[in-house]
């Protein structure tokens, strides 16, 4: 013991007396620790440490498949059978998240939030318990029930000011009262990131054989001890084929889907997660091969200090460990500077991290992590320690004393050029990864919507509850509303929709099977499926979405008593109509709503054809337009949002826009309220996110290089100095001495350019998932990434190589 702290204390001695040596070494180390150890933290949180519930690998997501077997929503009354009739579930219960309400408390302006309607015993099932009070009971999901609520924890932040006694008050939703009788644990956030839960009770229209069509929730099973997520699925895929044959109309193409729950939280973020950590470990290997560059040519100035201790007596195991003591406590300095960089990434991408990340709110920095960064310290500091500890190992003591200080063997340059090309070569990977991602983003943000987004603003109008029960209501709010809007000064026209493009939450979406009306309905499992749009007459002009055939629909065609019609999208054309020109063409949905209370007035969504317009982005940019119908929005008022063409900045009139729904009805919430660049925005943030650090660690990697290479040639040139003397004064000129030190530089790029242009055809098709219309073999990407690569080792050969260049051959022989 007390020879390591003598050890300790000389290597913190000589590290002191070596200020750049040790600033430069420690803060490479630093950065690559830092940026390793908080993208370890981001994986670690989201992927590897188990869901915060009760037993989480016995908890499955449980859904429907269509016929080509692609997950499909399960309808209320399949659920319901799947439960009856399944043996392999302890419970089986209904979570339906997503859904946009209205919550109105006393005193307060009315907000709208995101609900989730769920089965009495989700919280059970999940091994849950509330923050405050409690969550639901068997038996409150029936109709005759007491309407209750659970808030959750962030929802009882933000809009009750933490009042610990919510518990019991009443609140509206969408008009409703009901009571809340808690508030959920803060690390629930199932299902879609939910403000509440609300019992599931199901309407007349959700249940029942004729509702078997209804795809529209999901749910959570908890497997009974022993069995397997496969045993279940195959139970369940085996009545799903009972229920196809008893019920074939609707279920004949109908399967079971289930997988576990932390496969379905964790989304397609596995693949990109991992590729990350995969480029910063690459950043790491490259800051050790600095390192062990710079305690090469700090041990080549100590040659003959350390044979003086051999000669005197001290055993090469001792140099050796001395070596290697300096190497962890620079290590260690370098773990210091790196923990607390890793703490303020971390919280960067907490507070600014894309809202789609899943587990976004738990990454933090752990037990698990602080362990993996302290054995990331501890190999590190061995891998830079070792490579100058076997330089020594071979170095001749008897040569050091008797050449003194004419200079050291070839053996430390090789090892130092051989490290270098190591660098390069990694460096080369990330370039590319690096450069396929910015490609790839470039061909997304640049994505043709359909529409022209400038000058827009987009909003959604929160209409629900008793006074918006029937389409009169809905229809009579948004004309006024738009007459409001169009009404103000730089605002050029307003539309209403259903559903606006690029939404992150929108509050309806609806797709059906469609046929000919001329021609018989087809087979189930074998129709043809489009989205359902409602839109005003003026939508088409406010997007200035282009038309490829006929026209849009009128104001004379918005209403009821007119004959239906239609416009549709090329993809439309493309699905059904083989190219064919589809105007006049009478199409049926399968999908139909009640005007009024009357069961009579019942309005089936169908027309005739008038226009064809181009295909608009709906969910995402990188998203395949899927077939769609636009119907006029009076026959099908199913939701209220607003799209804005102003002809003055679209942001200064946002608040404007805001008041004029209110000043028609107080009780109205708007949200999500922004221009449509700033949607479109939002739309890519995620990518965004993986491009933006996936560039960051190409960056850190390529200065690590050029920071190196520089080291290995300015080494290279002190080692030669007599030479390049005798080389001019026997005539050589200065561009001959400079071209030869740039010359070595560009072999070592070229050599270790092209290992890493191999390693990164084998590499980078784990990314493929992240790219857009960009192959992972994309010769652009690959050929910017080596002439980067090449031109910064080419800057880094050149400063020493004018130093090389101006060398006085007296100076130099006299000094020699």
């Amino acid at each position: 013991m007390d020879t390591l702290l003598y050890d300790l204390r000389y290597a913190a001695r000589k590290l002191r007396h070596s200020p750049g040596f040790t600033i430069v070494a420690v803060a490479t180390l630093g950065v690559a620790i830092g940026a390793t150890t908080a993208m370890f933290s981001i994986v670690n949180s989201v992927l590897l440490n188990a869901l915060p519930f009760a037993e989480p690998s016995r908890l499955v997501y449980v859904q429907s498949t269509d016929s080509k077997g692609a997950p499909l929503p399960v309808s209320p009354q399949d659920l319901i059978d799947y439960r009856a009739r399944s043996r392999s579930f302890t419970d089986l219960v209904a979570m339906d998240g997503g859904e946009s309400i209205n919550l109105s408390r006393a005193g307060a302006p009315a907000l709208r939030v995101t609900g989730a309607r769920v089965g009495a015993t989700f919280f059970s099932t999940l091994g849950v318990r509330p923050a405050l009070g409690r969550t639901f009971t068997p038996g409150e999901d029936e109709k005759a029930a007491p309407k209750v609520v659970v808030l959750a924890y962030d929802a009882w932040r933000r809009y009750f000011g933490s009042d610990p006694d919510v518990v019991g008050k009443s609140v509206a939703i969408d008009g409703e009262s009901f009571r809340v009788i808690g508030v959920a644990d803060p690390t629930l956030t199932l299902p879609g990131h939910p403000d509440l839960w609300i019992p599931a009770v199901w309407a007349s229209y959700e249940i029942g054989d004729r509702a078997r069509g209804q795809h529209s929730i999901a749910a959570l099973g908890r497997l009974k001890p022993g069995v397997t997520v496969d045993a279940a699925r195959r139970e369940l895929s085996a009545v799903a084929a009972e229920l196809g044959k008893e019920y074939p109309q609707h279920d004949a193409k109908v399967g079971a889907y289930v997988a576990p729950l932390a496969d379905q939280v964790v989304g397609n973020v596995r693949r990109p997660l991992w590729s990350l950590l995969g480029a910063v470990a690459f950043v790491l290997l490259i800051a050790c091969g600095n390192v062990a560059n710079l305690q090469l040519a700090r041990v080549a100035t100590r040659e003959s200090e350390l044979a003086v201790r051999s000669a005197l007596g001290a055993v090469r195991s001792r140099v050796l460990r001395q070596l290697i003591v300096e190497s962890l406590l620079l290590s260690a300095a370098g773990a210091v500077i790196g923990a607390l960089l890793a703490a303020w990434i971390v919280s960067g991408v907490t507070a600014f991290g894309p809202a789609r990340l899943p587990r976004l709110a738990e990454i933090g920095i752990d037990g698990r992590v602080l362990a993996v960064t302290c054995a990331i310290t501890a190999l590190a500091g061995l891998f830079f320690g070792l490579v100058p500890a076997v330089s020594i190992a071979r170095t001749d003591v008897a040569r050091v004393l008797r050449d003194g200080a004419r200079g050291s063997s070839g053996g430390p340059a090789r090892l130092r050029s051989t490290l270098i090309v190591a660098q390069l070569a990694l460096t080369t990977v990330l370039l590319v990864g690096a450069g396929l991602l910015i490609r790839s983003f470039e061909r997304l943000v640049n994505v043709d919507p359909g529409f022209r987004a400038d000058h827009l603003i987009v909003f959604g109008a929160g209409v629900g509850g008793p006074a918006f029960q029937y389409d009169a209501q809905v229809n009579t709010f948004a004309a006024n509303v738009l007459r409001r809007i169009q009404a103000l000064p730089g605002v050029s026209n307003a539309a209403v929709v259903a559903a606006r493009p690029l939404d992150a939450n929108p509050t309806f979406g609806a797709s059906a099977a469609y046929w000919d009306a001329a021609g018989p309905k087809p087979e189930p499992g074998h129709e043809n499926v489009a989205a359902i749009l409602p839109v005003s007459p003026s939508y088409f002009d406010v997007m200035k979405a282009p038309f490829v055939r006929g026209r849009a629909f009128t104001e004379g065609e918005n209403r009821l008593d007119a004959a239906p019609v239609m416009v549709v999208n090329e993809a439309l054309v493309r699905d059904h109509f083989k190219n064919e020109n589809p105007i006049g063409r009478q199409i049926v949905f399968g999908i139909s709503h009640n005007v009024t209370a009357s069961p009579t007035d019942t309005v089936r969504v169908r027309g005739e054809i008038v226009g064809v317009v181009a295909d608009e982005r709906q969910n995402a940019l990188s998203e395949r337009t899927m077939p769609a119908a636009y119907v006029p929005f009076n026959t099908a008022p199913f939701a209220t949002s607003f799209v804005v063409r102003t002809i003055i900045d679209p942001s200064s009139l946002a608040r404007s826009v805001a008041a004029t729904v209110g000043a028609v009805d107080r009780s109205v919430p708007v949200y999500e309220l922004s221009t449509m660049d700033d949607a479109i925005g939002a739309s890519v943030a995620q990518p965004r996110f993986y491009t933006a650090l996936f560039g960051a660690f190409a960056a850190i990697a390529l200065l690590l290089a050029t920071l190196g290479i520089y080291g290995v040639i300015a080494y290279l040139v002190g080692q030669r100095t007599r030479e390049f003397g005798i080389r001019l004064a026997l005539g050589a000129s200065s561009s001959d001495v400079a071209r030869l030190v740039v010359g070595r530089g560009a072999s070592l790029a070229i050599v270790g350019v092209a290992l890493g242009a191999v390693g990164a055809v084998l590499l980078t098709r784990s990314i493929q998932a992240l790219l857009f219309d960009t192959p992972a073999i994309d010769p652009f990407s690959f050929g910017a990434a080596a002439l980067l690569m090449v031109g910064a080792a080419l800057f880094a050969a050149w400063m020493p190589a004018r130093r090389a260049a101006r060398i006085d051959p007296a100076v130099a022989m006299r000094a020699e």
